[in-house]
Order: structure tokens, then sequence, then C-alpha cells
């Protein structure tokens, strides 16, 4: 939300909705090259001792006679920081660096106070906003084996399977949550919890120092079995009381094994109304046989069937009755936002008509929820949601 100079107020009511609103604003003028002027006052950096409600008035004070009488608008953001925005050529924004530069000298004015322009400089600005939000830092990784180490041998692999029939998988079972965040929403709103194994982690518990990456089909296998394992444990009259609205990502043979089935009964009708169960799309492109077995299950039974992790570059390649599921789970990458018109046109195109059956992952940084919302995606999974200040 932006709001007038007239009604400036420190302490905004919605930090996290104003960052995507200028996250919003920034990629609107990419795309239609409407220039603007902003000021960012990166007030975050600001030692403690000079953030306290004095020196706040000091700077609100700073700000309001110079835009009151302007156009300018005013972004809040996460951490404290402001973002002052006006159509050229933006003289008052100047004028309020210079005042804001002599009340603040302690941070170079290039540092605490840059000036922008869009749509030029839009990517710096959205850099400043992420930072805002605390997603400037690399994402915690899980350890990988060492460069070069060996596959499993057989006798290897077959033990690893045993084991991961009978183990434990609570401390490797990953939860995230699914997010609903429309344009002019307080809040992001939970509706949903997404369960899967943390493979990397079993692996390195059940083969360490062995790669799956160099086995390919080891790989499969492994994931196989341990979808399994998550698929009983979850099977547990309690475990699947406290299911709710779910969505488990498994490969198209794990919806006709034994454990799958045994979920299914336990949940009974009304629980398989909340469940989703999405299969890769790499998987329906290999196996169409096996998702249109898939797809009937899933109107057999009651729960619905939906495609995981699809690409960008995949979109345009599957036709449009095979999009046609109750749930698209779309991997937001940069080239959604750097494609060319005709990129852009057939990725628009391939989408479903119903855009809540959407779901982008990896919302990592305002402008891939600036880019959702441009086309009606108002649900996601990422770091810009988990860290909804």
């Amino acid at each position: 939300m932006s709001l007038a100079a007239a009604d400036l107020a420190w302490d905004g009511s919605a930090p996290m909705r104003d960052a995507m609103a200028l996250a919003t604003l920034a990629r609107e003028c990419v795309t239609s090259g409407v220039e603007r002027r902003v000021l960012y006052l990166r007030l975050s950096l600001l030692p403690p001792q000079l953030r306290e409600p004095r020196h706040q008035r000091l700077v609100r004070e700073a700000l309001a006679p110079v835009l009151r009488p302007t156009r300018a608008r005013l972004y809040e953001l996460p951490g404290g920081d402001l973002a002052a925005l006006s159509p050229p050529p933006g003289e008052h924004l100047e004028e309020v660096r210079r005042s804001l530069a002599r009340l603040l000298p302690e941070i170079a004015a290039e540092t605490l106070l840059p000036r922008l322009r869009l749509p030029a400089e839009a990517a710096r600005l959205l850099t400043l906003v992420e930072a805002a939000l605390g997603l400037d830092g690399a994402a915690a990784r899980a350890p990988a084996p060492a460069p070069g180490s060996p596959p499993p041998s057989g006798s290897e692999m077959d033990a690893a399977l045993r084991a991961l029939a009978t183990s434990n998988l609570t401390s490797f079972l990953r939860r995230q949550t699914v997010w609903r965040l429309a344009p002019g929403d307080e809040q992001a709103q939970p509706v949903g919890t997404e369960l899967r194994p943390h493979l990397p982690d079993v692996a390195a518990a059940l083969l360490p120092g062995r790669s799956l990456a160099a086995a390919p089909s080891y790989a499969r296998r492994f994931r196989h079995a341990a979808e399994r394992r998550m698929l009983a444990e979850l099977a547990r009259p309690q475990e699947a009381r406290d299911l709710g609205e779910a969505c488990l990502p498994l490969g198209l043979g794990a919806v006709t094994e034994v454990e799958f089935l045994r979920l299914e009964a336990v949940l009974g009708p009304q629980g398989r109304r909340h469940l989703v169960v999405c299969v890769p799309a790499e998987e329906l492109l290999a196996d169409p046989a096996g998702f249109a077995l898939a797809r009937g299950l899933s109107q057999q039974r009651g729960w619905r069937l939906g495609l995981d992790e699809m690409e960008p570059a995949l979109l345009p390649l599957l036709p449009a009755h095979r999009l046609d599921v109750p749930v698209l789970r779309l991997r937001f990458r940069p080239e959604l936002l750097s494609g060319d018109g005709a990129a852009r046109a057939a990725w628009d195109a391939a989408l479903p008509a119903d855009r809540s059956r959407v779901v982008l992952l990896g919302a990592d940084a305002p402008a891939a929820i600036a880019w959702a919302w441009q086309r009606g995606i108002t649900h996601f999974t990422g770091r810009v949601l988990e860290a909804r200040l």
C-alpha cells in the first residue's frame, strides 16, 4: 500500500504489503516504460541509538513539508526502510535527500540515501527491497556429498533401502506452508501445507559419503522408498487426522502403492477432499499413460491430482488438456522476468484460465510476487512469504 505524503505515519500498518506494492510498481515501470524517481532511505543501516522515536520524528519532519504539495508517495518497508517515489524530474526528492544527509551524517548519503531512476534501475530497487525483507543472504542448503563422491554399491544400496523401510522419518520431513496473498491483503494467509521427505538429509544418514546424483536409477529407487515410508507414517490414525489441507509431492508410482491406499482409507471421504497429490511435470511427459491412470484414481477416490515443479520452458510444450489440473505448481525462474515478448506471451497463454489453481514455487523475492500478481496468481511458497514481517 502506498501512502500519500499528507498521511505520513512512521508506524505503517502493513510494511510487507508496501514492499509488495513497490515491487509491483517497479515491474510495471519496466513493462510500460513509465518513468519514476525514487529516494530510498536505508534507515535499517542506522545504529540503534539513531533509531529512537525522536530520530524518527526528525526524519518525518524532514520528509513531510516537501512531499505534501507533490505527487510523491511514501512506502514504509520492513525493518524501517522508506522509499519516496515521484514522477520525474523529482527535484523535491533531492531537496529531501540533502536535508536528511545533514540530519544523518554518520553514513555516506550514497549508501544511506540512494536515488534511483525507474525503469532503468528497477533491478537495484528490487535488491534493496529484498535486503529490507532479509532475503539478501544465501538460502540455507543441505550438506552435499563431497565433490567426486562415488555412487553407492549394489550391496550398500540394498542395505540403505532395507533400513529406510523401517526408519522413523519424522525428523526428515519438511513442511512448507502454502500462502495466499492478493494485492491489498493486510497479511498472507496460510491455505495448506506441503510435506515431503528431505532426501539429501535421508541419504546423508543412510549412505554417508556416497552420491546418488552419480547414479540416477538408484536416486529414483531411493526417492520412491522414502515416499512410501512417509506415506506409511502419515497413515497412522493420529497423523492422518492432523493432516488438514495437505499437498504431497509424489512420484507417479507412489499412488498405487499399498501405503498410499492405506492413507486413503484412513483419511476417508472427508479427509481425501483436502488432499492434493502433485507429481513432477517431467513424469507426465515421460509416462502420459501413468498420469492418466493417476488422474482416474483421483477422480474415483476423491483426492486431487496436480502437477509439481512445472518449469517455464515446459509450459508451452504441454497441451491445454494436460494442464487442466486442480493444482499447477509453477517454479519461478528469472527468465519469467527477462524473456522476450514472444516467450512471455507463450507462457501466459499456457497458464490455466483459472489462476486460483496456480501455486508459484520459489517466491523468494518481491519480484516473483509482482510477476504473479500481474497474472492473477495469488498462491505461493517461498522465503518472501515465510519471512513476512
